[in-house]
């Protein structure tokens, strides 16, 4: 069995690299529209969108080339870390019960599916990502041959027209089109293909090591905030050989779309001792079932909270989505001083979303009223003051004795229980790292707000290694990468200096 959550990292860490593609795709495209522009006639027009969609189609195939190497490395060490944590999850279980399992590197029926899993994943991303270019092309086309009947006929300004036309672009995002018609962005059609590989194939892995020990019943988990028809199952005992009592496998509808182990599937399972007392009581699976919470004056189901969010999460998407057509056009070739002014205001009113989400930090940090010099912030708060993340769910700080009593008159500090030294947990909002000082960390100021070096926290994140600590480690990488660039050394050689200066030049912007 899988960990709580472990799929949740997973998605954190794989899908990003998918995003990142389907952002560049955008922003590629979004320049040759505004390269073309407009011309004064059809032929000219033509012309000029067969020169940018040969370019096009070269620049995706070489984004999706580069990205598709870097996914098939992470995709392999993904499955290979899920399926070798759920087996040795499940095999001290099967120890318990006196069986011997063999060691999963050592089961070659097991190495085999899950080689084979690996690779069909990774042929079906490659799939996905490939067809970007053909729909990219056409989406172009698509675009540029409506802005230039718009601005002849004279329904648009020209500013508006490739505005309008990139936003258009923008909203659809990078679209994967099936056989069926069935059309799916880019990074959502990834997300369900890793997601989905990884949570079948440690279930057939779990099958077939109950097939290899002789071993019948397993137990589903549970969790709140289950959709309605899989709740129904959820913390009940399933039997392989369909024996009476039990469910079947057919009855969770196992190897079905929708059912146990199906699309966007989050349960897992586990071997169980027959007449043991099982993982969750009735009552406890009621109270999940029967769970409301309050948003906005209005009561709903866990489940129905999930979809708020995940509602909400679109939302951010596509706004990176938006701003990455808003980018397109600022790094085109394009002159025109109106599309320049209008693009540049389309971009500053977006980017004030990001900005409330600092501005709420830096407003939370004003009512701790700790002093600057006693405390500092690190990790999700220090990556979000970095603009490297749009939001984060709670704010960890490294604090001296003084603020960590101030903080103690004021809340339930307590140890948090993470395996991290001298870790508290302030409140539902906040968590603490007490230091005896902080002489010897590396703090920088970010509008006006002492944050630990974004250097030391990609160490520390590289060093933790978990899947989502990995993932903030790559964003600060990229950051690096252009910052590089832009002041002309490597990236080793980059120094917090020029990262804070970068930064403040991009919240200028």
């Amino acid at each position: 069995m899988l960990p709580p959550n472990y799929l949740e990292e997973v998605e954190k860490q794989a899908v990003n690299v998918y995003n990142d593609l389907e952002l560049e795709i955008i922003k590629q495209i979004s320049e040759r529209i505004a390269n073309v522009g407009y011309a004064n006639t059809v032929v000219k027009n033509d012309i000029l969108i067969a020169q940018e969609m040969g370019m096009l189609y070269s620049d995706i195939i070489d984004l999706v080339s580069k990205y598709n190497k870097t996914s098939y490395e992470e995709i392999s060490k993904i499955f290979e870390n899920a399926g070798i944590t759920t087996i040795k999850n499940d095999d001290k279980i099967y120890k318990e019960a006196g069986l011997n399992p063999i060691k999963i590197k050592q089961d070659k029926a097991m190495m085999k599916l899950l080689i084979a899993s690996v690779n069909k994943t990774n042929s079906n991303l490659s799939n996905l990502t490939m067809t970007t270019a053909s729909t990219g092309q056409t989406e172009f086309v698509n675009a540029m041959n409506r802005a230039y009947m718009e601005v002849s006929t004279g329904v648009k300004s020209y500013s508006n027209a490739i505005i309008d036309a990139i936003d258009n672009l923008s909203s659809k995002g990078a679209v994967v089109k099936y056989p069926s018609g069935h059309q799916m962005s880019l990074e959502s059609a990834a997300r369900m293909n890793i997601i989905t590989g990884v949570n079948q194939t440690c279930g057939k892995m779990q099958l077939l090591r109950a097939e290899e020990l002789g071993w019948d019943l397993m137990e589903i988990t549970a969790h709140g905030g289950a959709r309605p028809e899989h709740a129904s199952w959820q913390g009940k005992i399933v039997s392989r050989s369909g024996r009476k009592g039990y469910l079947s496998l057919d009855d969770i509808g196992y190897g079905k779309v929708t059912g146990f182990k199906g699309i966007n599937c989050r349960h897992d399972w586990n071997p169980y001792f027959e007449g043991s007392s099982k993982t969750y009581t009735d009552e406890q699976l009621k109270k999940w079932q029967d769970e409301t919470i309050e948003y906005k004056g209005k009561k709903m189901t866990k489940y129905e909270a999930s979809q708020v969010q995940r509602n909400m999460e679109r939302v951010i998407r596509q706004d990176k989505k938006e701003l990455a057509g808003i980018q397109g056009i600022l790094t085109s070739n394009n002159t025109d001083e109106k599309l320049i002014e209008d693009t540049k205001t389309k971009f500053a009113r977006k980017t004030l979303y990001y900005n409330s989400h600092k501005k709420e930090l830096e407003e939370y940090l004003d009512s701790l009223d700790l002093d600057k010099k006693e405390y500092c912030i690190i990790s999700g708060g220090s990556l979000l003051m970095h603009n490297l993340k749009e939001e984060t769910d709670d704010v960890d700080l490294y604090v001296t004795q003084n603020s960590f009593d101030k903080l103690s008159k004021r809340f339930n500090v307590h140890i948090s229980g993470k395996p991290f030294p001298n870790h508290y947990t302030v409140n539902e909002k906040t968590e603490a790292v007490l230091v005896k000082d902080l002489q010897n960390e590396k703090i920088y100021n970010i509008d006006g707000y002492p944050c630990r070096s974004i250097i030391d926290d990609y160490n520390w994140y590289r060093q933790n290694g978990r899947p989502k600590d990995l993932a903030s480690a790559d964003k600060i990488d990229t950051m690096f990468e252009d910052i590089a660039k832009e002041f002309n050394c490597k990236k080793e050689e980059v120094t917090e200096s020029e990262i804070c200066k970068y930064v403040n030049k991009k919240e200028e912007i």
